[in-house]
């Protein structure tokens, strides 16, 4: 058995030992009930009898987010097909939303496209909404896989 400090019927602290060597007298005093061994803090007196409270399970860990994929400029551009760089490119020369795209792609010092940018998710975005890709090509172009 051990010694248990107890208010409202719920079992605040157990003592690790003798209260009477581990506290002062004022309050090993409030250790005065027996509890089984097995008794936990935040124990319950239930008809007569100690239940320890539901083991707490922590929620599982959030999962990692997904880092979006960084490619070469050539890699980003081959995440089109040949019918949609054409396209892409002959719209270039009187949409200057997709000039001023195609000219950070082109600038020498580029070294990678960030997928997971907004700048670059809305730009392949605007391509979709021109009509030079097809809206379901969005997320396989984003995915950053050559193919």
């Amino acid at each position: 058995m051990k010694k248990a400090w107890v208010e409202n019927n719920r079992v605040r602290d157990i003592a690790s030992g003798n209260p009477a060597g581990l506290f002062h007298p004022d309050i090993a005093a409030m250790y005065d009930t027996d509890v089984p061994d097995t008794t936990i803090n935040g124990a319950e007196r239930v008809d007569g009898e100690w239940v320890n409270p539901a083991p707490v399970v922590p929620p599982p860990p959030a999962p990692e987010p997904a880092v979006a994929p960084k490619v070469s400029p050539v890699e980003f551009m081959l995440l089109f097909t040949a019918a949609e760089r054409v396209a892409i490119k002959a719209a270039r020369a009187t949409n200057p939303v997709i000039d001023d795209f195609l000219d950070i792609v082109d600038d020498t010092r580029l070294t990678h496209v960030d997928l997971g940018l907004t700048s670059t998710q809305e730009a392949v975005g605007y391509l979709a909404l021109e009509g030079l890709i097809a809206e379901a090509r969005i997320p396989v172009i984003l995915s950053g896989v050559v193919q």
